[in-house]
């Protein structure tokens, strides 16, 4: 994981405390061997939680995991974006840079959590990838993120 995550150009400019930094962080410890499995634990959970507290905040269902990644992509402001947001997708070297990171995106999409899961005894990744939220009022959560960020988190999947 955080080989790709490493990989990242135009969507690479990530905040250490973000959930996907965190993550990564936490894959490379456990490839590495750099922690115990209780430590790797409450790292993983505490990031779940965070994945919990967004998913709550902004309605997610379904994947948390492919609905953050969606989130990420959508609320994250770089060259290609921006450009894409004021005229619309053109043609132009940064596209070059933009696929590059689509790859990589797309390959934390479909990672295998099996894994680290069974090395450390635990199923909150099998857990968030098919989650049933409680349902709730709109006014308790931002209905038109959640619905934007759903729709491309199911393109997404069928891409």
């Amino acid at each position: 994981m955080y080989r790709d995550i490493a990989k990242l150009i135009m969507y690479g400019d990530i905040d250490e405390d973000c959930i996907l930094y965190q993550m990564g962080e936490i894959f490379r410890e456990f490839e590495e061997g750099t922690q115990s499995n209780a430590v790797l634990i409450r790292k993983v959970y505490t990031q779940i939680k965070r994945l919990l507290t967004v998913a709550t905040d902004f309605g997610f269902d379904k994947n948390l995991w492919h609905n953050y990644l969606a989130y990420f992509l959508i609320t994250n402001e770089n060259p290609f974006s921006i450009t894409c947001e004021k005229i619309g997708a053109n043609d132009g070297s940064v596209n070059h840079f933009a696929r590059n990171d689509f790859a990589a995106i797309k390959n934390l999409f479909e990672y295998d959590f099996s894994e680290i899961e069974k090395s450390l005894g635990i199923d909150c990744f099998t857990q968030i990838s098919n989650y049933h939220a409680i349902e709730k009022k709109e006014l308790m959560y931002n209905k038109n993120v959640s619905e934007k960020v759903q729709a491309l988190s199911s393109r997404m999947e069928q891409a």
